[in-house]
């Protein structure tokens, strides 16, 4: 001790002062000297301690917070995840559903994973009991992420960490945040419109035991909001017709009458004469396509292909075929089947989802998915070169752009920058919907997003299959050609013969006949899976024909693939008649086949192999001095986010406005891009601001400006009956003080608007202009069947001539029903929730 440095210290401070006084007597100094050193070290241990205290409690709290965020948001998931499986339950009416049947009891552990009923305290103005029913987990387990894993549920009896959440969910009649009311009585659950999500989680919550009875307060709660018809309802919306739209005697009516039948759906049309001599001025306000031209998808009810509407599809189901309607004969009446009505007796087997991973799925029961036949069914190297009927199997695991929130890239040559989701994952996973044959992209029919290569001749190899990997090939000296799938239409006598007929066999005109009944028999028409070949060009998929739509939806395709879907599920396409946007199918370039890019060699009538030296050789995303776009429907805009309003950096509430342009890059041709072709950047803009006026585009970069005609804002989700939904406004029309224009003398907003026929509310061409609006023919040709993109007032929605509620200013809406009620397009349909999430205080969330 005398020997360290602060002793000395002390010696030469009060030492000799201390001799003094002592007389020199050295043990008592020696004393003084001892307790003066013991109080210095105590108290310079003390200040670090408190010291290394102050910084070591913040980052323990920081880093329980954080193991507590993560637990929370394990069960947010959770619970958000039972809200999707729930969607079928709600869409098709069994709304007990929404409750488990087993109740909650925190006595026993065997109950803690298990979804099960609780009863909650609430408030008096909720409930007349003060008490509510609510679906419910107590206590699961899970990893300690916070290395930046994914939380996982964990078995309690395997599980190490000390990490748990626990999750209620109330259904509301309303919107939460705007008045929502918590539905109480569990006999009222029909009324359910929304969801809350309420996810507590802990660190170490039984520090004793689970059965001890300690617990301890959660670290942190996250609660989120779920909208109900986020799944989508399904749509019956035509995936087939059997005469192509396009045809210059395209198969149109125009609608004098119609009738609805009790539960809402149309009964009859009846239609006035000759009607392709009259699609022009009023009569284009009144036209529809021919509905006995049109075909709905079925399921089966079991493996043979019967259908039974009082039993569920199950597993191995068939999907059957059936006409929309018939002519009555002798009338101008037509009478729509009750196979395709969206909410009569079929409507659990007639509604479908092409989602956002690419899989199509059973509306009533989500986890079935259209299948095609594996590749076993191959027309070449020992395969059994059979097609097979579409067979319903539970789904597998998606990846798409949409479904990661990534963002397709293109690349340079024939390589991809970014797919915007990790691709190799996709195909290394034995269980995704891609191996499992049910991906689907769409290139004027659904193509399997698969494709079959074989190994280079002479490596012996050339005969061994190799699903989905390496480059596409097509005849050559070197590799066999690339093999694909698609779908098309067959009339067998039931799903277990081979259907091997080409495109037309359910008929291939507009005409009366319908195909069967509920049993099995001759007139059955099936939906079939080609096996896997070289190309399909025969069975349906007529490249420039539209034989086939995508089920009233866009799939994978939106932001996240650099396109804009229409709520009607159609996309933003650049034709080059008079420079003008048009509507038609998405091009679903879904990977890894890219349908678009390879449609050439699937269709048999190019050569796209890399080595080749025709006119088209290269399939996209080939560059040529910078990036261009690979698909006539890319364009790129800025987008927005949800609401109209958001606080700035200083805590104040300013417009929530994302302005934007929307630019293409193009090769020389202004479709594909050629081995040689030159890069134009293509701006769009609007000639002035009147109604009526055609989305165009022009050479060059645009600049964006609130004062130009090529600058829009873009809106996404702004509130229930909100008339920006969705929308692109042009920005010179749009009145910051007053954004839904509800104000007199107020700027009409003007919206880019999907002039498809029969809208109310619109002027078409010929038709007398008396507001001084641009007269123009909102129809692409031949058969008048492409709308224009034109520029109208904002508007919520309007109605078709059949008395449907549309919204055709609604643009890459992700969800399902319609702004009014949900926030989605008519029948765009995705099984992509949306869910606002915000973290609160577990004490200051009450139901």
């Amino acid at each position: 001790m005398k020997e360290s440095v602060l002793w000395r210290r002390l010696d030469r401070a009060v030492g000799t002062r201390l001799r003094a006084r002592y007389k020199n007597k050295e043990s008592g100094v020696a004393m003084v000297m001892a307790l003066m050193f013991i109080l210095v070290v105590l108290l310079t241990s003390t200040l670090l301690l408190g010291i290394l205290l102050s910084q070591a409690l913040p980052y323990r709290n920081n880093s329980r917070n954080a193991q507590g965020k993560v637990a929370a948001e394990a069960g947010l998931q959770a619970g958000l995840s039972f809200l999707r499986t729930a969607e079928s339950y709600y869409e098709t009416g069994n709304y007990h559903e929404l409750l488990p049947t087993a109740t909650a009891d925190t006595s026993k552990p065997s109950l803690d994973e298990t979804f099960v009923t609780d009863t909650v305290s609430v408030s008096s103005s909720s409930s007349s009991t003060g008490t509510a029913k609510v679906a419910a987990l107590n206590y699961v387990q899970v990893n300690d992420t916070s290395s930046g894993t994914t939380a996982v549920s964990t078995s309690s009896s395997t599980h190490n960490q000390k990490l748990s959440y626990r999750i209620q969910i109330g259904y509301y009649d309303g919107d939460p945040n705007d008045g929502g009311k918590l539905i109480a009585d569990s006999t009222q659950l029909s009324k359910a419109k929304y969801a809350v999500v309420l996810s507590y989680g802990y660190v170490d919550r039984f520090p004793d035991g689970r059965s001890a009875g300690t617990e301890a307060d959660p670290v942190r709660t996250v609660a989120a909001i779920y909208k109900f018809g986020q799944l989508g309802s399904g749509t019956t919306g035509t995936p087939m017709r059997n005469k192509p739209m396009e045809d210059t005697d395209s198969p149109w009516i125009i609608v004098s009458g119609y009738t609805t039948d009790a539960n809402g759906d149309l009964d009859t049309v009846t239609t006035v004469n000759n009607p392709m001599g009259n699609l022009n001025g009023n009569y284009l306000k009144k036209a529809v396509p021919d509905p006995r031209n049109d075909l709905c998808f079925v399921a089966t009810t079991d493996g043979d292909g019967n259908i039974n509407p009082s039993k569920p599809a199950k597993e191995n189901s068939a999907v059957r075929v059936f006409r929309k309607a018939r002519q009555i004969i002798g009338t101008n009446t037509y009478e729509y089947s009750e196979y395709c009505k969206a909410n009569g007796k079929y409507q659990n087997l007639n509604k479908w989802v092409y989602g956002k991973d690419d899989s199509i799925r059973l509306a009533s029961d989500t986890s079935l998915c259209m299948t095609g036949v594996d590749i076993t069914h191959r027309s070449v190297a020992g395969g059994t070169g059979t097609d097979g009927v579409i067979r319903l199997k539970k789904c597998g695991t998606s990846y798409s752009p949409a479904v990661s929130g990534g963002k397709v890239v293109p690349g340079v040559g024939m390589t991809w920058q970014d797919q915007g989701y990790d691709t190799a994952k996709e195909l290394g996973d034995p269980d995704s919907l891609l191996n499992r044959y049910q991906k689907w992209g769409f290139y004027y029919g659904f193509v399997n997003a698969g494709y079959v290569n074989f190994g280079k001749y002479g490596s012996g190899l050339e005969n061994t299959p190799q699903y989905s990997t390496g480059a596409l090939h097509t005849n050559g000296s070197e590799y066999r050609h690339t093999l694909f799938q698609t779908m098309y239409a067959q009339r067998i006598a039931n799903a277990n013969v081979t259907p091997s007929a080409k495109w037309g066999q359910c008929d291939a005109d507009v005409g009366n006949f319908q195909y069967g009944n509920d049993n099995i028999g001759g007139s059955a028409c099936f939906l079939a899976s080609s096996q896997w070949t070289e190309n399909f060009g025969d069975k349906g998929t007529k490249i420039g024909k539209t034989f086939a739509e995508s089920l009233g939806s866009g799939g994978e395709a939106g932001w996240n693939t650099n396109q804009i879907v229409s709520s009607t599920g159609a996309c933003m396409h650049a034709w080059s008649n008079g420079s003008m946007v048009a509507t038609k199918q998405c091009y679903v370039n879904a990977a890894p086949s890219y349908s678009y890019c390879y449609s050439t060699a699937m269709d048999g009538t190019g050569d796209i192999d890399e080595h080749s030296t025709g006119s088209w050789i290269y399939a996209c995303p080939l560059t040529s001095g910078g990036s261009i776009n690979w698909k006539d429907d890319g364009f790129w805009y800025t987008k927005g986010t949800d609401g109209l309003y958001k606080e700035d950096a200083s805590g104040n509430e300013v417009l929530n406005l994302t302005l934007t342009t929307i630019t293409s890059k193009w090769s020389q041709s202004g479709y594909r891009p050629y081995s040689n072709g030159s890069v134009n950047e293509y701006c769009y803009y609007v000639g002035s601001e009147k109604k009526g006026e055609v989305l165009r585009y022009k050479d060059g970069p645009c600049v964006a400006d609130p004062t130009n005609l090529n600058t829009f804002y873009r809106f996404e989700y702004v509130g229930k009956n909100s008339k920006l939904n969705y929308k692109f406004v042009l920005a010179s029309t749009f009145t910051p003080s007053d954004p839904e224009a509800e104000k007199p003398g107020t700027k009409t907003p003007m919206c880019l608007t999907e002039m498809t026929n029969g809208l109310d509310g619109y002027t078409y061409v010929n038709e007398p202009s008396t507001d001084g609006s641009v007269i123009n023919d909102y129809f692409n040709t031949p058969g008048q069947y492409s709308p224009n993109v034109v520029l109208q007032p904002c508007t919520n929605s309007t109605k078709n001539a059949l008395g449907q509620e549309m919204h055709p200013q609604e643009w890459n809406n992700n969800s399902s029903t319609g702004s009014s009620g949900a926030q989605e397009g008519v029948s765009a349909s995705s099984f992509v929730s949306y869910a606002s999430s915000k973290y609160v205080d577990a004490a200051n969330w009450k139901w």
